[in-house]
């Protein structure tokens, strides 16, 4: 049997308009020009740069056009930046697509066929186990034990843990909401046009909800990664993230629809 054929690596065209300092909206116009130029080379499929996506918006739920855009389409949109904007954006999705092919490389666990039946019921019970060691050792929700359990297991057994994970009882008061998210609901938006995350991130530091590592003088470490104050955790959990498309591996602190109004608050 051959091999199928591997999905393209891609970025989102929201992460792509934010490394190039462009409103998504502007880098939207630029790439259906590049597909309306392309579309008359019958030898070029715009496929194979762009990919043609939705999403939902945050708070009023409406869907919006977004791209995934392969490497070659990163490459047509540095081909149209200049000087250092096009150095800094070149040096980056590179290093992003090198991060992705990377993580294709290490080798995955193939089970025996013939053993797969008895093996899920071991890994089942496998990942009750390794939740109650992260609760114990970590002190962490439930929930958020039994979704890591779950993908430590499902990776070292080589099975997919999907349908188990949907079995995992939601918190009673959940995070699911990221900084760019809460920007959006909240109105807030950069110079780009884009939901400001980083002023997201400040406002909740002054609320006393989030904080970063501090050096002898008490000044944020740089590059330093937020965490969950005593206060934040009312608010908010630090869920495990493992992004195959980026590559990134690491804890992502996601809020409750309860933040907002908190927020709200600070604004009038």
């Amino acid at each position: 049997m051959g091999d199928l054929a591997k999905v393209p690596h891609v970025l989102d065209s929201r992460e792509v308009a934010e490394m190039v300092g462009k409103r998504h909206a502007n880098l939207i116009r630029d790439i259906e020009n590049y597909i309306e130029v392309m579309g008359k080379n019958s030898k070029l499929s715009s496929s194979n740069f762009f990919i043609e996506r939705t999403y939902k918006q945050a708070g009023n739920g409406k869907e919006v056009k977004r791209y995934d855009i392969t490497k070659k389409g990163c490459e047509m949109v540095a081909n149209k930046l200049t000087g250092e904007k096009g150095i800094l954006f070149t040096a980056e999705y590179v290093e992003r697509f090198n991060q992705m092919e990377q993580a294709d490389a290490i080798p995955r666990v193939t089970p025996n066929p013939h053993y797969r039946t008895r093996m899920i019921g071991t890994a089942v019970r496998d990942v009750g186990k390794t939740a109650e060691a992260l609760e114990k050792v970590f002190g962490c929700r439930h929930g958020m034990a039994l979704a890591t359990a779950s993908s430590m297991v499902g990776e070292a057994y080589g099975i997919d843990m999907t349908p188990v994970q949907r079995l995992i009882p939601a918190e009673d008061n959940p995070g699911t909401l990221s900084p760019s998210q809460i920007a959006e609901s909240l109105g807030l938006f950069n110079k780009q046009g884009n939901p400001d995350a980083q002023t997201v991130n400040r406002m909740l530091q002054s609320c006393g909800l989030q904080d970063k590592p501090r050096d002898t003088s008490g000044a944020n470490l740089k590059n330093a990664k937020w965490f969950l104050t005593e206060e934040g955790k009312f608010y908010g959990e630090q869920k495990p993230m493992d992004n195959k498309r980026t590559g990134y591996r690491g804890y992502q602190i996601c809020w409750n629809a309860d933040v907002l109004s908190l927020l709200r608050k600070t604004m009038n």
